[in-house]
């Protein structure tokens, strides 16, 4: 996460503030302290320091982005500055949050309070429009399913070293395989491979039901996808949130342990495609796809978000139409 990311995430409830209207956070990854895991973008590893994980790095994003935050308020927003050691107070217990994955894979934690909801995964529906090529068509049906592997547009610091090893163990392995170039160039072949397929992007919600496993780099919405395809998943985590996803979806019993993007290697793959070949860790990720057949992110949010919405109008809420709203909004950001 760069301090632009960092800066977009805290700065919403000084919005609200400057507006004077009631704010409901929604994100797709937990932010709230709890104990039953630290926090996403920590690497505490003992319980004991779970929950402290939240403040610690809260504080230190806030510590990054004080400046600018403080230069917003002042500025554009005509608020009071934020003393240095308040903080952001960007995990108020008394804001209500909304976290957008599937309870299924990771469920709503004891210690969090009736204020914060796990509404389920969003999902785009790409596939109803998606023609595939032929070509990939043709190959898909000339053998068994395959392995998804590809990293997006993470780059990928040794691309031909990463292709090698892919192909080597997709072959030691005996499976077929889609790697996706991306933008890290994977997939520079030196002969090609009748067990191999190169392919730029396509949607993952028509992709993976074609696959028997998915191995990638862990962002929220490729590891929904993959899990609502029902299948068995490797994370290699880059940075992020993307060692919470791995992590989760171990303790889910639906991959394996995640494998840091410095950690690749030849064994430790050929170890994951076999992990994901067990017919007991496939079953595992058709039991989670069927308990998240029924559920509508979508709709989880918008109920989640009415649910908290305040009933009277707050003391100072402005009595204007919505489009005067949206020009308050413009106004504090010197928009015409």
């Amino acid at each position: 996460m760069n301090r632009c990311e960092e800066f977009v995430i805290k700065r919403h409830t000084h919005v609200a503030e400057a507006l004077k209207v009631p704010i409901h956070i929604f994100f797709t990854m937990p932010w709230t302290p709890t104990s039953e895991f630290p926090h996403p973008l920590s690497r505490v590893k003992q319980p004991a320091g779970y929950r402290l994980s939240y403040q610690i790095v809260d504080s230190m994003i806030w510590l990054g982005i004080r400046d600018m935050i403080n230069d917003l308020r002042k500025k554009k927003l005509k608020l009071r500055p934020v003393t240095y050691l308040s903080g952001s107070q960007g995990s108020d217990s008394d804001v209500p949050h909304g976290y957008i994955w599937s309870p299924h894979l990771v469920p709503k934690p004891k210690d969090w309070g009736p204020n914060i909801d796990v509404v389920g995964f969003c999902f785009l529906d790409l596939a109803k429009n998606y023609e595939p090529p032929a070509s990939l068509v043709q190959w898909l049906a000339a053998g068994p399913k395959p392995i998804y592997i590809g990293f997006g547009s993470l780059p990928v610091q040794e691309p031909e070293k990463m292709t090698k090893i892919i192909v080597e163990a997709l072959e030691q392995t005996g499976q077929r395989g889609i790697i996706n170039k991306g933008w890290g160039g994977l997939g520079e072949l030196a002969e090609a491979k009748d067990f191999v397929y190169l392919l730029d992007n396509v949607p993952h919600d028509w992709l993976f039901l074609q696959c028997k496993a998915v191995v990638h780099h862990g962002g929220a919405g490729t590891t929904a996808a993959g899990l609502k395809a029902a299948c068995p998943t490797t994370i290699v985590p880059f940075f992020g949130d993307q060692p919470f996803w791995g992590e989760r979806v171990h303790a889910r019993g639906v991959g394996p342990p995640p494998i840091p993007i410095d950690e690749f290697s030849l064994p430790k793959l050929i170890d994951a495609i076999n992990f994901m070949l067990d017919p007991e860790v496939k079953e595992k990720a058709t039991e989670l796809a069927k308990a998240m057949e029924n559920e509508d992110g979508v709709s989880g949010a918008v109920k989640a978000f009415f649910k908290h919405l305040p009933r009277n109008k707050p003391e100072h809420e402005p009595s204007s139409e919505p489009s005067s709203c949206l020009s308050s909004i413009r106004q504090c950001f010197g928009c015409s």
